[in-house]
């Protein structure tokens, strides 16, 4: 059974409510409410109309455009992240399609909520902003990597970037429950992505179990990029 979670304390953890006094994270969390989604369901459409930002507590959210063969994966959310702020902020309909790729559970955040503080707290305008602005680099980089170099890079770069779970120079990495989501975002097909993975494998790279992969020696994999 999932524990309980103080939707208060867990929006000052997130980067970009870091800083935050109690009184701001406890209107905050007031303008805050829960879905537990299961895998396969959608939490919003490309068109609907925004009303806020999300974060994911638990799980995996596969953003994307498009449908069927034509459909392109932009992003997968890992616990922790909130997302949905620049369409939050443009107060536009979504531009991508959000699916949860195993049980989740989502809070939403008003946005006139956020909007009130930003009122109240230039500090927190700024940190906004260069939150915004550090994501937005890490996708000109995402994107770099993924549209040039090999595959293996690829996969690499993408396992490197994933906050490691375990200790010394080791890591481990659990990936999100559609290995094709991954792959789509990669730029790969489900097939080449497998390709990679047991490459990466028979290199010695990586050690992969089910969704589980092992990574024995981070700065080996480091050192395979160059």
């Amino acid at each position: 059974m999932r524990r309980s979670i103080r939707p208060q304390a867990f929006l000052a953890k997130l980067p970009l409510f870091g800083g935050l006094g109690e009184e701001a994270l406890a209107r905050l969390a007031a303008a805050t409410t829960r879905r537990e989604l299961r895998r396969g369901d959608v939490l919003f459409r490309e068109g609907e109309p925004s009303s806020g930002l999300y974060a994911l507590v638990y799980g995996g959210i596969k953003l994307c455009t498009g449908a069927g063969a034509a459909q392109r994966v932009i992003d997968i959310v890992g616990p922790g992240r909130s997302f949905g702020e620049p369409v939050m902020f443009r107060e536009k309909p979504w531009i991508v399609t959000a699916t949860a790729l195993a049980d989740s559970l989502v809070l939403h955040v008003a946005r006139e909520a956020v909007f009130a503080e930003l009122e109240r707290d230039p500090r927190f305008a700024r940190r906004v902003i260069g939150t915004l602005a550090e994501r937005a680099e890490g996708l000109v980089r995402q994107l770099e990597t993924h549209g040039a170099g090999a595959a293996a890079q690829r996969v690499a770069s993408w396992l490197l970037k994933q906050p490691p779970a375990g200790a010394g120079g080791e890591a481990s990495i659990t990936l999100p429950g559609a290995k094709r989501a991954l792959a789509s975002q990669l730029n790969l097909s489900p097939e080449h992505f497998s390709r990679v993975l047991r490459e990466l494998s028979g290199r010695g790279l990586i050690e992969v179990h089910g969704r589980r992969v092992r990574v024995p020696d981070v700065q080996r994999l480091k050192e395979s990029l160059a």
